[in-house]
Order: C-alpha cells, then sequence, then structure tokens
C-alpha cells in the first residue's frame, strides 16, 4: 500500500528554531512548546521544543533534528542554542560538536566553524523576528564531535564535529526509495502539458538555477540520475537535460548513476583524469590529486582552465549515459551559478 512520506527538517532548520526559542526565553522569560522559523524557500514551518535551560548566564533551548523518512544518522539530534546579550549586531557562533574547516573549496574560510551561509542567515531572520540588534547566539551539538565520525565531514576536511547545513531548511526524502514514485508523477504533470523535454537537477541549488532557465520543466532527482533518465524515457520523453553542479555530474562521469556515497566515489579519479586531458599543468595536477573534494580541486584551477575541465567532464557524461537512447543535454554550473560547460542537445 502507497503511503505518504515524512519530509524532516535540516540541521540550519533545528538550528534557527532552538535560536528563535533561546531568543525568546532571554528576552520574553517565555518558554514556547514550538516556534514558527522562516525558510529560505518561503515556507514557515513550526518546529517543536525539546527543553529550555540556563547554563552561565546564557538562555538556552534544544530542539531535536528530525529527518523524516530519509535515513539519516543525524535523526534525532540534539541541537541546542544558547543566547545572550551582546553590543550589537546579531553573532552567530559554532560552538562544541561543530566542525571545524580545515581545507579550502567548502564556501567558508579555513579555520571557521562549519555553519552554511545560508544557515546562518536562516537562524539570523528567525531571531530577527523578536530581536534585530544586540544578541550573541552559540549553537551547540553534544554528540556532535561523536556523530561526525560516520559522516562525510572528515573525507571532506571538517574536523572534531558535524555541520549545520540546508539550502531549503526542510529535508526532502530524496534518498528514500519510494522518491521515485515521486519523481514519476512530477514527470506526468510535465508530460501532460505537451513537453517532450524535461530537465533534471540532482540538487536544491541546481534546481533552482535549473528553473531560471527551463521553467517549470525542471524535476529534482536527489542521486537517482539513471533511474530518472530511464523514467523519463517510459514516460514519453524525447529528450533529457541534466543540469547539476561539478560534485554530483563528475560522479556520473565516471560511471556512478546513483551518486550516493555508498554506491561508490571516484570523484578525484575522474577530475584528474579530465584535468589532464584538458591540459592542466602537472603541478596542478598533483594538487587535485590531492584535494579531498570536486570544490577544492577546482580552487587550484583558473577560471578558463575550470572551464576546460568540465567540458571534458560533460562530455563523459554523454558517453556514459549513451545507452540510455534518449536526446541528451548536459549543463555544469558553478555553486555561484555561472556556466562553467555545455555539452549535448539542450
Amino acid at each position: 500500500m502507497q503511503t505518504l512520506k515524512r519530509f524532516g527538517i535540516t540541521t540550519g532548520a533545528a538550528a534557527a528554531a532552538a535560536s528563535k526559542a533561546s531568543v525568546i526565553y532571554l528576552v520574553r522569560g517565555e518558554k514556547p512548546d514550538s516556534v514558527v522559523v522562516p525558510t529560505p524557500i518561503g515556507i514557515r514551518i513550526e518546529i517543536p521544543v525539546e527543553k529550555y535551560l540556563e547554563e552561565e548566564g546564557k538562555k538556552c533551548a534544544e530542539v531535536k533534528k528530525f529527518s523524516g523518512d530519509n535515513p539519516d544518522i543525524l535523526d534525532g539530534l540534539e541541537i541546542i542554542s544558547c543566547s545572550e546579550f551582546s553590543s550589537s549586531g546579531i553573532q552567530i557562533l559554532g560552538g562544541k560538536g561543530i566542525g571545524v574547516v580545515t581545507r579550502p573549496g567548502l564556501k567558508l574560510e579555513i579555520g571557521e566553524k562549519s555553519i552554511s551561509p545560508i544557515a546562518k542567515q536562516m537562524i539570523i531572520d528567525a531571531v530577527s523576528e523578536v530581536i534585530t540588534n544586540g544578541i550573541k547566539i552559540t549553537i551547540i551539538v553534544p554528540k556532535g564531535e561523536e556523530l561526525a565520525k560516520n559522516t562525510m565531514n572528515p573525507d571532506v576536511g571538517i574536523k572534531d564535529g558535524i555541520s549545520i547545513l540546508g539550502t531549503t531548511g526542510i529535508e526532502y526524502p530524496v534518498s528514500d526509495e519510494d522518491y521515485l514514485e515521486h519523481i514519476k508523477a512530477e514527470m506526468c504533470v510535465i508530460k501532460a502539458t505537451g513537453n517532450n523535454k524535461i530537465v533534471l537537477a540532482p540538487g536544491n541549488t541546481s534546481f533552482e538555477y535549473a528553473k531560471k532557465i527551463y521553467g517549470d520543466i525542471v524535476v529534482k532527482v536527489g542521486d537517482r540520475i539513471g533511474d530518472s533518465i530511464k523514467l523519463a524515457k517510459d514516460e514519453g520523453f524525447s529528450h533529457v537535460v541534466i543540469v547539476s553542479l561539478p560534485g554530483k555530474i563528475t560522479k556520473v562521469s565516471a560511471g556512478l548513476l546513483n551518486t550516493h556515497s555508498k554506491f561508490g566515489d571516484a570523484r578525484i579519479e575522474s577530475i584528474v583524469y579530465s584535468a589532464l586531458v584538458a591540459g592542466v599543468p602537472l603541478e596542478k595536477l598533483k594538487r587535485i590529486a590531492e584535494s579531498l573534494t570536486i570544490s577544492e580541486a577546482l580552487e587550484f584551477l583558473t577560471l578558463e582552465e575550470r572551464r576546460r575541465v568540465m567540458q571534458i567532464v560533460a562530455k563523459r557524461v554523454l558517453s556514459r549515459l549513451s545507452k540510455f537512447g534518449i536526446k541528451l543535454g548536459v549543463i555544469i554550473l558553478s555553486d555561484s551559478g555561472e556556466v562553467l560547460a555545455k555539452e549535448g542537445e539542450l
């Protein structure tokens, strides 16, 4: 029997809720059972607060991360926000259990606590609904250091804790097997409008950029690249375009049609090959080979070199996907939305 899938909240949303609750406690002396926080996609969500406490003169609130029907080691994770008055502004600090960035290419400076810019802004937006100035907030994850050992953080150069992340605030069940039914349903809606072209985007960021280019024919497919192309063909589409950031699409160029980490990686090996073919100097090839992430690898290249390398990646993706027997195109974008490569029929 088909059942509705449960969505969850990101670590960023949990931290935003805990922060808003702690500030309400600090400013008003109230302890609400739940708080409503804004998200980057315009949806407001109500999140329960587990408990309140005081620590060294700070007012603290705890929220548990909820992952919905996503298999997630961080489900139920305790995230605590402690607030205190300060001289000006709204300051967001990472405390115990928040990882430290040790490698380039992660959108944060080396030595910074791993709270992504979007998650930090979400926390600020939530707190600003209570008070707009003179607050210092420290985010703490009591079990963060222990749990981080079982996440991707050590592999990408983030040490001693988890990351506070989330581009939407909402955790979609994209890794769940039944999510393919959701993808199929979206495809059916698009096909009903008479379109023969469909655009697939692996993640939230690529999805938003793809919509700016192609409008309402974009479907977010998570890790399921190969399955989604097959679905598109089965549903009668004659043309598929994939819009992706470098990290995911480089896995596809290595032949991984499901890009979840449990199925393999080979990103660095693939980009080393592509950089070699693109004529990148040997000294840079060595640095790329020593990188932990694609973002870090691309830090060592000029913009022109990045474009040449990603063009090779795009060509390899089309070669890997040619077995599906459908018209294909690939667009690779930078984190800021700049087109790095285009290949195939777009």
